[in-house]
């Protein structure tokens, strides 16, 4: 039988943490052991939490509570500190995890081969994103053995957090509640609908009931579908929506119409996954049947809804052929009462390579709201919407925003159909029953603005001995526009080849030093992009490895009138022989004595010998050919030494650089210009060792 790979949600977050598996990492009993009493009690623990990690899905919860008590006796073990990690973040404790992989770092960086991976994501789950994208490339650059869909998986976690850390930063005045223990359990709880009143709401539960029978692969019990009633505004405790909807498959509900007696359900049972219409009579809902559409295939069909018109449906499948990859959005459009056009994927706009999910339309029609992994998801599947335009055709996407999105799945946005500033969605973040929970969204009115007016302007009037005071009135202040935000946009590539270069980016405040934000350029096409919170000087840093770090001041100015300001830089490849020019390494005139404009420059070389503990340098001096060739010797000699006695006052050995001056020998453009003979006069130093 086949339902059992058919679960609404299961389609859907199946590869919510989509990796290929973890590395079989063991807990030796001779390096778990130590001095403290209890150890006998402690490794039965470890025992019993390896039993439920090797079954995976809901028992990753009983593993985390397993090696949790092992961890009292010894937490300083990397690879039971791994097991934890993992159980955590493939559990309802993802929050948890990040602090058992970065304790398992600490001690052995070589635990796992997915260590920097798994990290990277628990990071991300935290509502750490620049720390994320740190692991993330980490993982990327390491030797490790990898998968292609892990390496795929790394560079989506790397987009999603580049997302996170814009679209946090603009928080919605929104309340989140959890509808509570009458709608929600400790299972998965989703896919909301509600009847026009606002007063009924029919959901899909994975909680066990007497007939549940067998777990499904992934562990969980089949779904059925509940019902509950709002009454004195409390929703009551949620039943079984009956024995002519509920079967020992898979039943989930879709869409209500506004009468109450049709309900379009997803039924595991029909091919991979079908849409199918129950009909209410007198109060009972029929066996669902099939639909009169020509949208069900071979493949899986999910979510589905009419425009508020009732004249056109659209629905989710992963039919292949007309697909732009993973699931994708389709419309039909009402030709006659009984005829339907033919099924048309929604376009590229609406759709990416990655699935859509549980389609929603605003009460007037005009805006689609919708799920994906696609877009600038912040994690997982989140909610987006797009509205029509002018010309009828759907604008550009938009992600709805925080707090609302999260790095965790957000999916099944539904418009209360009764109060506009209220709205219900799906959530598997921190905090629920468990699983994933159902949610009320509300529209908080904006914060007042407290304007201080100016002391009131006063006109006295004397009247014999009375003082009569006229007040003016407050002055209307006026509003001013919000400033566009500016995005430094770029590529970082190899200045060798050319070739993108996947490379951690770190913003700095120029006055402060502090960090900002950190991002990764792709190593798909060395493409990045910081949003900037002011238009003002900034620093910002690149490391990449195998590759020399680079540091970049940009200067915006207040009077910057563009979205983007580009800054595309070149990274320069770490290998033996290799030269660089120092730029901006400065003298006072005719003389070695450095200025003090050359210390940034000289501070950039001396991080790199930091960075880099095993090279070993040639700084070198070299001069235009006007004077004396026997003075440009000395002159280009004297300041290469200098150069090498700064960076020995700052801590590095003196038996990792040699220096020479070279005078004239060495130019690099025509001394016969002005611009060919500044060129010629330059420091730089070369790769001896490495």
């Amino acid at each position: 039988m086949r339902y059992f790979l058919s679960s609404l949600i299961t389609v859907f977050l199946l590869c919510s943490l989509v990796l290929d598996g973890q590395t079989d990492v063991s807990v030796r009993k001779k390096d778990f052991k130590t001095d403290k009493p209890g150890f006998g009690e402690a490794w039965k623990h470890v025992i019993n939490g390896d039993a439920y990690f090797g079954e995976k899905g809901i028992w990753y919860n009983d593993a985390y509570n397993e090696y949790l008590q092992a961890l009292v006796y010894n937490n300083s073990n990397a690879e039971l500190n791994y097991k934890a990690g993992v159980s955590a973040l493939f559990s309802d404790k993802k929050e948890d995890a990040a602090g058992f992989f970065l304790k398992a770092l600490d001690l052995n960086k070589d635990v796992a081969g997915d260590i920097y991976l798994l990290t990277g994501q628990s990071l991300q789950y935290s509502g750490k994103f620049s720390d994320a994208i740190e692991k993330f490339t980490s993982y990327l650059s390491s030797p490790s053995k990898k998968t292609q869909k892990n390496i795929n998986l790394a560079r989506k976690c790397i987009e999603e957090c580049n997302s996170a850390l814009t679209v946090t930063k603009d928080t919605l005045r929104i309340s989140v509640d959890n509808l509570g223990p009458n709608i929600n359990s400790s299972a998965d709880d989703y896919s909301e609908i509600f009847s026009a009143d606002g007063n009924t709401i029919y959901f899909a539960s994975r909680r066990e009931l007497p007939n549940s029978g067998k777990r499904h692969p992934d562990t969980k019990f089949d779904e059925n579908i509940f019902v509950s009633q709002l009454i004195n505004n409390v929703w009551q405790s949620a039943v079984s929506a009956g024995k002519e909807l509920n079967t020992k498959y898979s039943e989930s509900p879709l869409y209500l119409n506004s009468s109450g007696n049709m309900l379009y359900v997803y039924t595991g049972y029909a091919n991979n996954g079908d849409i199918r219409v129950s009909i209410n009579k007198k109060g009972v809902w029929k066996t669902p049947g099939s639909v009169p559409f020509g949208i069900n295939t071979r493949g899986s069909e999910t979510s589905f809804t009419f425009t508020p018109s009732g004249n056109e449906i659209y629905y989710v499948s992963d039919r292949r052929k007309e697909g732009l990859g993973g699931k994708d959005i389709y419309f039909i459009k009402k030709i006659s009462d009984r005829k339907w056009s033919k099924p048309q994927n929604a376009g590229r706009i609406i759709n990416t390579i990655y699935d859509e999910e549980s389609v929603r339309f605003s009460k007037t029609g005009d805006t689609l709201f919708f799920s994906s992994r696609g877009h600038n998801s912040i994690g997982g599947f989140d909610i987006f919407y797009s509205t029509k335009n002018k010309s009828g055709e759907w604008d550009s996407v938009k992600n709805i925003g925080y707090p609302v999105n999260t790095p965790w799945d957000e999916l099944f946005y539904y418009p209360s159909p009764v109060n506009d500033s209220t709205f219900y969605f799906v959530s598997n973040r921190s905090g629920g029953s468990g699983g994933t929970d159902i949610y009320r969204g509300k529209i908080l009115p904006p914060e007042p603005v407290i304007v201080t007016p100016p002391p009131p302007k006063r006109d006295t009037i004397i009247i014999r001995d009375t003082i009569l005071v006229m007040k003016q009135p407050a002055p209307v202040l006026p509003v001013m526009p919000a400033e566009q935000p500016v995005f430094l946009i770029g590529k970082i590539k190899d200045s060798e080849t050319g070739k993108p270069v996947l490379a951690k980016i770190d913003l700095n405040d120029i006055s402060t030093g502090e960090l900002i934000e950190t991002t990764a350029s792709s190593d798909m096409d060395g493409t990045y992009r910081l949003k900037l919170p002011a238009k003002k000087s900034y620093t910002i840093e690149l490391r990449a490895t195998g590759f020399l770090s680079e540091n970049r001041r940009i200067d915006v100015p207040e009077n910057w009138t563009k979205e983007d300001y580009i800054l595309n830089i070149e990274l320069i490849k770490v290998k033996v022989g290799k030269k660089v020019v120092l730029n901006n390494i400065l003298f006072e005139t005719g003389k070695s004595v450095l200025t003090s404009g050359s210390y940034t420059e000289l501070d950039r070389l001396l991080n790199i010998m930091k960075e880099n503990a095993q090279m070993k340098i040639e700084i070198s001096g070299h001069t235009d050919k006007t004077g004396s060739e026997a003075l440009n010797f000395k002159l280009s000699g004297a300041r290469a030494k200098a150069v090498v006695d700064y960076l020995i006052r700052n801590g590095i050995d003196r038996s990792r650089m040699e220096f020479r001056g070279y005078g004239s020998l060495q130019p690099v453009a025509d001394n016969a210009t002005a611009a060919g003979r500044a060129k010629n006069r330059r420091v730089e130093f070369k790769i001896l060792e490495f």
